[in-house]
């Protein structure tokens, strides 16, 4: 071990659904700072405390492992500071969470770290539970036999909490509990440039088993697993030899588990179950979000009129208005949506439940190219695919989540509804569906259906391209049943909530400058001459002022930077039966896809965004080609479609940059959806 600092590093280590994070939320509370470990997506969390006594810790929480021989590259880069001593960040002291009901697995992990050599203390997570189904442990007789400090915890009911953090401030015991002696090295010392000199007999034999490639060469890879598979037998050998003294079970106490188990993972009632579950969460995503996002929208409003009627027009102004609070508003109006869908995330996680549908859905998924984690992305993404990607997290398998993140946005989300909606209503017919129901219902209907069918093809494309690295097991913990904490919850919306704002938040809002800068500036000689001959239209009195302001905004939208840049796509889109202003929309609406009724109201002349006027307006427009309705049935559908399908959000764009740590997926999933996009309207407005 290194020389010790003034601020040691102390990491929490456990098991997957131990209770590790909840201990650390309540440790830290909000002062927690949440970072990547390098070249992957799995999060490590860490926070310095400071004692009552003035010594300072920087305490780390350790993604969850089930042993420090990782089953996935993700896991393996988790088990670093662990095991490499050149680490930035190596633990000075390490503190192992288990959960008490389940003692014999977790120890498991317990006998790996301690024999690397760590100052070490042993928590009992979960005690209330263990005592519940029976299980009492002779903590005493544990600490004479590990030879480190146990103390026993509840996160649920803060049993021992400030126990516990007098425990991280303390200095660690080397375990003397040894029951695994490593093989021999020396074979294989003259086949590889490794220096194993600064670790010991467990240290250097990991390192061998993560260079199986090198030492020895790949001949040895199956010698190698063969002996993990040994080490494994031999601890838990020893550890039900410990556990016969320091653990009694009294009989007779079926487990609660068992019983709802019964039910949930039911071959015909846990769909049911879930099914119901999701049409919960649905709806209260859509509906509990409304009510703050119109207040945040509302509040928008108040302060731009506010900023536009007190300000002198001009640049600033616009900039102001359009440009700073317009971006914004795009950021801080997801905020609802995000904590509401990860307090329910929260939830089903704390509670257990979602391990029992990762379960049940796994066989299905799998057929998609993707896993029983990626359910509940894919649902969520109907409300909005940011926090749904964000929400891939959980999925282990690095391919399945990667595939997750590229067809969630086909997912019809809440920012489409408007474009919906709209294009519906001003499609001229007035066809009923076998006699009885409208056809709006259906059409919208159709919508969602459609994202939903191409996102499970597009899985299935991608999963044939897409290399599997990782182990193709699926292996779920299944956790007890327990009360979600409240406090948890919490910190878990406020963490979500202000990564969305801070990471994804930079990007909409530079984009959003961006935009406002293309759409409202163009070539000056251009925009002079479209004052001048405005300016001649209202002296000659052949339009009045407000006609000439309309006048004056349309052309030099027209003639902006983003009306060329509408006027040189239009070629690509004419086909699709979209012309230029239309093209304008596209563009505009990138930042947010519901931009495009807006775009639309100033575009078509309506002059204010109200719905009404919008869907006259739009109803009234004539091809100036064909002389008929611009806005057909065809090209209604056409357009629809098209939204359905392409990736018409930077903000989803950046979100799938940050998790992927990459432009090329981002790049590549813009560029796939726009052609799919296109060709599907294409045959859309062909055949109809």
């Amino acid at each position: 071990m290194r020389d010790s600092k003034p601020i040691q590093n102390i990491y929490l280590v456990g098991n997957p659904n131990c209770g590790k994070s909840t201990l650390f939320n309540l440790l830290t509370g909000l002062q927690q700072k949440t970072s990547n470990l390098p070249g992957t997506t799995i999060e490590i969390r860490k926070s310095k405390l400071t004692h009552k006594s003035g010594k300072s810790i920087r305490l780390f929480d350790l993604p969850g492992i089930y042993s420090i021989n990782p089953a996935s590259k993700d896991e393996q880069i988790a088990c670093e500071p662990l095991l490499n001593p050149e680490h930035k960040d190596r633990p000075d002291s390490v503190i192992i969470i288990v959960d008490a009901s389940n003692l014999k697995r977790n120890l498991l992990l317990f006998t790996q770290v301690s024999d690397l050599g760590f100052p070490v203390s042993l928590v009992l997570n979960m005690s209330d539970i263990a005592a519940k189904k029976g299980i009492a442990i002779d903590c005493d007789r544990l600490e004479r036999e590990l030879g480190v400090k146990v103390l026993e915890t509840s996160a649920r009911t803060n049993q021992n909490i400030d126990q516990l953090k007098n425990l991280i401030f303390e200095t660690g015991f080397t375990s003397h509990f040894r029951c695994f002696t490593p093989p021999s090295l020396k074979s294989f010392f003259t086949a590889s440039d490794l220096d194993l000199s600064k670790y010991n007999d467990y240290q250097a034999l990991q390192i061998v088993y993560k260079n199986a490639d090198v030492v020895g060469g790949k001949a040895h890879q199956k010698i190698f697993e063969e002996q993990r598979s040994v080490e494994v037998m031999v601890r838990y050998k020893a550890i039900d030899g410990l556990l016969i003294k320091c653990l009694t079970q009294s009989s007779g106490r079926k487990q609660f588990s068992k019983k709802i188990d019964s039910v949930v993972t039911h071959p015909i009632l846990g769909y049911l179950l879930f099914l119901s579950i999701l049409f919960i969460i649905f709806q209260s995503v859509f509906t509990l979000a409304a009510y703050p996002m119109d207040l945040i929208e509302q509040g928008f409003d108040w302060v731009g009129n506010f900023s536009s009627n007190k300000m002198p027009n001009g640049i600033m102004e616009s900039l102001i208005v359009n440009g700073v609070l317009a971006g914004l508003s795009g950021v801080i109006v997801f905020i609802p949506q995000i904590i509401i869908l990860f307090m329910f995330l929260a939830i089903l996680e704390d509670s257990g439940y979602m391990s029992r549908v990762s379960f049940i859905l796994d066989k299905i998924m799998r057929k998609f190219g993707m896993n029983g984690r990626s359910v509940l992305p894919l649902i969520s993404g109907a409300a909005c695919a940011i926090p749904a990607i964000m929400s891939t997290r959980t999925i282990e398998n690095k391919r399945d989540r990667l595939i997750t993140i590229m067809v969630t946005p086909f997912i019809s989300c809440s920012a489409r509804l408007p474009v919906y909606i709209l294009l519906i209503s001003i499609i001229p017919i007035q066809t009923k569906i076998f006699g009885i129901f409208n056809h709006q219902g259906f059409l919208l209907m159709a919508m969602y259906l459609l994202g939903v069918f191409t996102s499970l093809i597009a899985g299935i494309v991608l999963s044939r391209f897409i290399k599997n690295t990782d182990s193709t097991g699926f292996f779920m913990e299944m956790p007890n049943y327990q009360w979600p904490r409240t406090k948890n919850i919490v910190i878990t919306c406020f963490t979500k909530a202000k990564t969305f704002v801070w990471d994804a938040g930079k990007i909409i809002f530079l984009v959003s400058l961006v935009l406002w800068y293309l759409t409202s500036f163009g070539p000056k000689e251009k925009f002079k001459e479209i004052e001048e001959e405005v300016a001649y239209e209202v002296r000659m009195n052949k339009i009045s002022t407000q006609e000439a302001n309309l006048s004056l905004a349309l052309q030099k939208q027209e003639h902006s930077y983003a009306g060329y840049f509408g006027k040189s796509i239009e070629p690509l889109i004419k086909p699709l039966g979209f012309d230029w202003r239309i093209g304008i929309s596209l563009i505009t609406s990138f930042i947010a896809r519901e931009v495009f009724v807006g775009s639309m109201a100033t575009i078509y002349g309506a002059g204010q965004d109200d719905f009404v006027n919008i869907r006259k307006k739009m109803q009234s427009e004539i091809n100036p080609v064909t002389k008929k309705p611009l806005f057909s049935t065809s090209v209604c559908l056409s357009l629809m479609v098209f939204y359905a399908l392409a990736l018409q959000c930077v903000s989803t764009i950046s979100v799938v940059h940050k998790e992927t740590k990459t432009w090329k997926w981002p790049i590549l999933q813009f560029v796939l959806m726009s052609i799919t996009a296109w060709l599907a309207s294409w045959v859309v407005f062909n055949i109809f």
